[in-house]
């Protein structure tokens, strides 16, 4: 009996419990309704104000998020980018702005240079002739010793070699008497009044010997340099007795070698002068000369490239029989400007020597070349000039012909006064080495 009435207590618990959610569902739904529609009509507004309200929550929230993501991911990204975009674009900014301004700026000095065209001194990729005579020893090589006399050679010291026919001007051997003097000043003064009649400038420039501008590369043992010498006399005599204007070149040559004492001036194999010795020269007659000729055209060191090239003067190796044994290099100037001399005239009889082994240009000429003509239209307002000169004209050539309009160069100790007629040129030099002054004053065309 209990059983049943607990049975019924629940189940009158449960319907009263039934009822009383089915009615609390009623009278909930009409305001689930008037919120909906709340809701719907007035949404713009609650957003706002929520907006409103909670603006400073959700801006935190994302701030804070964004600040999360930033945290993690800008320590990504600063790595990734500067190793990706520096490592490409500096790469190329380097690469572009060298290739453009180097280029524009440093590259032109160096193109002109290289484009320059160099003229060297030696027929290039010649191959020796060992059967030649001038490789055939004259003597043993350890017998090339100082003071060694031999095949018209004399051994100095520090492997310098001199012409055996210049020990006599060397020491002082020749003697000028007074009456040959005379007759020399005389002639000199006959060929000054015949340039003077046909309104030219004459000029007499002496280039010493080698031994006289190097006697420290004598080997002094019983051979000393005279006090006074052939030359000193001579000039004296004439510097006192004429009006003819005198080059004594050993002036412009003692200043070069003071002035640049590691370049030598002379081939210490060779006899001759090499372009160094020749500037040097031509900067001292060119000084002298644009006194009376302002508009002839002085070029300065600075206007030339010096290259060094295998020399082919090597008169003294020749004669001992060692030519191509021993080499020697020789310096070369060429204009940066460029030459503008045009030759116009050239007669040669052939080399002989060494000469045989000089470059051959591409007008003809070689350093033995008997006679040449240059014009020169760039320098059209510039003085002409005849040269009468002998093997040391070589390294002048290249110098004088660059500095007058118009340029003649005859290989020879005589004085062909058709041909001066003829070149009516403005100026006249006559060139001759030191121990060719004998020969000079007894050629035929002198006397």
């Amino acid at each position: 009996m209990k059983k049943i009435i607990v049975f019924l207590c629940l189940a009158l618990s449960i319907i009263c419990m039934i009822a009383f959610v089915t009615a609390c569902t009623n009278d909930v739904e009409p305001k689930t309704d008037e919120v909906s529609e709340s809701a719907e009509n007035h949404s713009e507004s609650q957003t706002t104000d929520q907006t409103a309200e909670n603006g400073e929550t959700d801006s935190a929230t994302e701030t804070e998020e964004t600040s999360e993501e930033s945290e993690e991911q800008p320590s990504e990204e600063p790595v990734e980018e500067p190793s990706e975009e520096p490592s490409e674009e500096p790469s190329e900014e380097p690469v572009e702005e060298p290739s453009d301004e180097p280029s524009e700026e440093p590259s032109d000095e160096p193109v002109e240079e290289t484009s320059l065209k160099v003229i060297p001194l030696r027929i290039p990729d010649e191959e020796p002739d060992w059967n030649a005579d001038y490789n055939k020893p004259k003597v043993e090589f350890d017998q090339i010793v100082p003071g060694l006399v031999a095949q018209n050679v004399y051994v100095g010291n520090d492997g310098w070699m001199f012409y055996g026919a210049t020990i006599d001007d060397y020491t002082g051997n020749y003697r000028y008497g007074d009456t040959r003097l005379k007759n020399i000043a005389k002639k000199f003064e006959e060929r000054l009044e015949f340039c003077k009649e046909n309104g030219i400038k004459l000029y007499f420039v002496v280039t010493p010997n080698k031994n006289s501008v190097y006697p420290e590369h004598m080997a002094t043992e019983g051979v000393e340099m005279a006090d006074v010498r052939g030359i000193d006399v001579v000039l004296d005599y004439l510097k006192e007795n004429t009006e003819v204007p005198i080059i004594d070149c050993r002036d412009g040559l003692f200043a070069a070698k003071e002035a640049r004492p590691e370049e030598n001036l002379y081939y210490k194999l060779d006899t001759h002068w090499n372009n160094h010795g020749g500037f040097a020269a031509y900067s001292q007659i060119m000084n002298v000369i644009s006194k009376d000729f302002p508009n002839a055209v002085i070029h300065t060191r600075d206007e030339y490239q010096i290259d060094y090239f295998d020399s082919y003067m090597k008169d003294e190796a020749y004669y001992l029989g060692w030519y191509d044994t021993i080499t020697e290099e020789g310096p070369v100037y060429t204009l940066r400007s460029g030459d503008t001399a045009i030759m116009t005239d050239r007669r040669d009889s052939g080399p002989y020597g060494e000469f045989i082994h000089a470059y051959i240009h591409e007008n003809g000429y070689r350093d033995k070349t008997d006679y040449c003509a240059f014009e020169n239209t760039a320098i059209a307002d510039a003085p002409s000039v005849y040269v009468i000169r002998d093997s040391f004209g070589i390294a002048l050539v290249p110098f004088i012909k660059e500095s007058f309009s118009e340029s003649t160069f005859s290989w020879t100790l005589g004085f062909d006064k058709n041909d001066i007629l003829e070149k009516k040129p403005d100026i006249v030099i006559m060139q001759v080495v030191e121990r060719s002054l004998t020969d000079f004053f007894n050629q035929k065309s002198f006397k």
